[in-house]
């Protein structure tokens, strides 16, 4: 990226440009009209005074020839002499502002962010005025660099897209809208500190009078984004295994917005993983008694009673996930094995029977109806279900749907090999619900079969703009 310091170059992506500022001159000859334009600007003019030497000099022939050059080559090459001249004269003088300014523009223009950076933050701490005559051309180094960013976010190369954003910021740490998205990145990729200070360092700045110089949309925009990153740091400090710092950040939110059904969730699943069931199971309490809850936070609310091992309260929540999602196959199954482990037997063949409806190759499935069948004294019933284990040829297992923000979804699972000759192939045909049960469309994934008793691995995806309520299978082949 070639960047030429008297270019003016157009905003893109929706940034704001109130508090975007002009670009200055390259060199400290523009001090003069500094000082008349801003104000309190003789103030900000005394520090040390540029010094012109021969490295200097020579340092400005070579900025100069670089960005007249047509030849990228050449252009380069004239910029590796000026930041070896700026350098000299820095070794020579390093009080001298001039020198680390012209350090700071070469190192821009070889694409040295980090190095640019620093020598722009020492320019302007021995002389004051250069700040306000190098902020424009930091910025727009900063536009142009989150502009390279976002393609790369939006076809997912994060590591791509964190290394612009982190040049971006070395080369302007005064917007927070790069900081915000790598806050996110860096939480997607696990790096957890990484996430937090940027997310922490975005606040400190839409928390300060920088907000007050943008313009109202981009002021609004910071103050969305204030909004949305406690809970990304609680769920970051979740992730990292800091469960006092993600009670605390998850607890804080529900204060401050007692309709958050996420925080709450978000709470008490830490609360479960810190070992503190009691309080956890009465925020669950608190959320079921709740009208309007959708399926997911049944279904949340559900794994979170289910993992603290309050197999009544499993109950209620699953059973509530597969109310609202008729075919929920997923809500189902845990519904069945919470019924299982509270010895609620006569509730159980009713829901195994569902179950197997959608999942007819889970064994799991005949062995949690049969154990049933058998202790509510229906002998010929659970005979009737190990018959139907024995009949397997494949044993689908591990099944689970993951259903996208935007529509359709995504099931992955395995299936081992009971009987069938290695290398055979099964097809499993799955259809995918509404809510209310209507078929949506189907997905055909063939599997080739392992040796017996081994597993393959699947997974198929649904394209679909709406969202996904439930899934089942049928089974061809073999």
């Amino acid at each position: 990226m070639k960047i030429r310091f008297g270019l003016v170059l157009m905003l893109a992506l929706g940034l704001g440009t109130a508090g975007c500022a002009s670009g200055g001159a390259a060199s400290g000859d523009s001090a003069s009209a500094a000082r008349s334009s801003v104000p309190g600007g003789e103030a900000l003019a005394q520090g040390e005074r540029p010094r012109q030497t021969e490295n200097t000099r020579a340092a400005q022939r070579h900025m100069d020839a670089g960005d007249d050059a047509e030849d990228p080559a050449e252009a380069r090459m004239h910029y590796e002499q000026a930041l070896e001249a700026a350098m000299a004269a820095i070794a020579e003088d390093g009080r001298n502002p001039l020198a680390h300014r012209q350090a700071a523009l070469s190192n821009l223009a070889l694409e040295n962010y980090t190095a640019a950076g620093a020598h722009f933050d020492h320019a302007s701490g021995l002389r004051p005025i250069y700040e306000f005559e190098d902020i424009g051309i930091r910025e727009r180094a900063w536009i142009q660099l989150y502009g390279l960013a976002i393609p790369a976010v939006n076809g997912g190369d994060y590591e791509t897209a964190v290394g612009h954003f982190e040049n971006a910021n070395a080369i302007y740490d005064e917007r927070p809208e790069a900081m915000v998205t790598l806050a996110q990145l860096h939480a997607q990729l696990g790096n957890h500190d990484a996430a937090i200070e940027n997310a922490d360092r975005a606040l400190a700045i839409i928390g300060s009078e920088k907000i007050n110089e943008m313009d109202s949309a981009t002021a609004a925009l910071w103050t969305q984004q204030a909004a949305d990153l406690p809970m990304l740091k609680a769920q970051v400090f979740s992730g990292a295994g800091r469960f006092e710092e993600a009670a605390a950040g998850f607890r804080a939110i529900s204060e401050a917005n007692p309709d958050d059904v996420l925080a709450m969730r978000n709470l008490a699943g830490v609360l479960i993983r810190m070992g503190n069931e009691a309080e956890a199971f009465g925020v669950y309490d608190e959320i079921l008694a709740r009208p309007g809850l959708e399926a997911a936070d049944f279904y949340t609310i559900g794994v979170g009673f289910y993992t603290g091992s309050e197999y009544g309260g499993a109950i209620e929540a699953f059973s509530g996930a597969a109310g609202l999602n008729t075919n929920d196959r997923d809500a189902i199954e845990m519904w069945a094995r919470s019924l299982q482990l509270d010895s609620a037997y006569a509730a159980i063949p009713e829901v195994a029977a569902r179950w197997i409806a959608l999942d007819p190759y889970n064994q799991n499935a005949y062995l949690v109806s049969a154990q049933a069948l058998n202790i509510n004294g229906d002998e010929d019933g659970a005979r009737e279900m190990i018959g139907a284990i024995d009949g397997l040829s494949v044993d689908v297992k591990d099944m689970q749907i993951t259903r996208m923000g935007t529509g359709g979804a995504i099931v992955s699972g395995s299936v081992m090999n009971k009987s069938l000759a290695q290398g055979t192939n099964v097809t499993l045909n799955f259809t995918f619900y509404t809510a209310a049960g209507d078929a949506m469309g189907t997905v055909a994934h063939t599997v080739s079969v392992a040796g017996e008793n081994m597993t393959e691995i699947f997974q198929v995806e649904f394209s679909s703009m709406d969202q996904v309520g439930g899934y089942g299978y049928t089974l061809t082949g073999g």
